[in-house]
């Protein structure tokens, strides 16, 4: 029997800021909560709704992964559509337990074979692996042939982060509030590594926002293939901050392939309204 292949991700891949055209590509929901309100489809609103009440809310914003029979559900819309094979594509298990979740759903349905990778990744890298691989399962390519091809734009990309504002790191408890009137008192931000195992990690400290942003895009073109490479460059509605990126990516390189993302309200939930992300992916010719 020939093989339908349907790829699945997660709103943290912010698949709905891609522009392509392949109908094998699923997404599920991970949501967001501001007290007892929930923003959750993402891929038919976008992000601008979260990240304006983020802006006006003094609450602790939360995030929540899918649940079991959420993720059960989503695999059996897809078995409905009659494919024989989904490969899902979730955001790092060190972030959420989307991965585990998946694969505790995966024992409780048959009739169809599910791949889950282990992505150690997330934002736009992830949309990227997910539109990879639709192409190639349109291509007619196995389901090994595509899970290999995919891994291999998890293992050739980085993504750098900086935040302007330090409060949401501070209500999430991912900086200590004495770390962070020490950093505003010195103006200083931090440059934080989407690592390969699929962590985050803040990785040096610079005087100044703009001191920072450079500092992430002086760290993606040390490894950065200017030939076959391509840049990512994610913003919340910093449109000002946006543009002082690409400037400096442009002053380097102007010829670079340069593509804009939103950063996921799952992720700007945990990072505020003011971060830059700016991360590359080198395709193997």
């Amino acid at each position: 029997m020939k093989k339908k292949i349907a790829i699945l991700t997660d709103s943290t891949s912010t698949i709905y800021n891609f522009d392509h055209q392949y109908d094998n590509i699923f997404m599920i929901n991970i949501p967001c909560f501001i007290g007892e309100e929930i923003f959750t489809d993402f891929d038919k609103n976008g992000d601008t709704l979260f990240y304006e009440a983020l802006k006006n809310t003094k609450l602790i914003p939360r995030t929540s992964q899918p649940s079991v029979g959420e993720t059960l559900e989503k695999f059996n819309e897809i078995k409905n559509l009659g494919y024989t094979d989904i490969i899902y594509i979730p955001l790092s298990k060190h972030f959420s337990g989307t991965y585990m979740n998946g694969h505790a759903s995966k024992d409780m349905i048959t009739g169809i074979n599910i791949e889950i990778l282990d992505t150690k990744t997330t934002v736009s890298i992830l949309g990227a692996m997910a539109v990879e691989a639709a192409r190639l399962a349109k291509e007619g390519k196995s389901l090994e042939e595509i899970k290999e091809e995919v891994l291999k734009i998890s293992e050739n990309s980085a993504y750098y982060l900086t935040v302007n504002d330090l409060t949401s790191l501070v209500k999430n408890g991912r900086l200590s509030y004495a770390k962070s009137k020490i950093a505003n008192l010195f103006r200083i931000k931090p440059v934080i590594l989407l690592t390969p195992e699929g962590r985050l990690e803040s990785i040096e400290n610079v005087r100044s926002y703009k001191g920072a942003i450079k500092k992430v895009i002086s760290y993606v073109f040390k490894n950065l293939d200017t030939i076959n490479g391509e840049i990512h460059l994610s913003y919340t509605d910093n449109i000002e901050d946006l543009e002082l990126a690409k400037a400096e990516i442009n002053k380097i390189n102007p010829d670079l392939k340069i593509k804009t993302f939103t950063i996921p309200s799952t992720v700007a939930a945990h990072l505020g309204i003011t971060a830059i992300g700016v991360g590359y992916i080198n395709y193997k010719k």
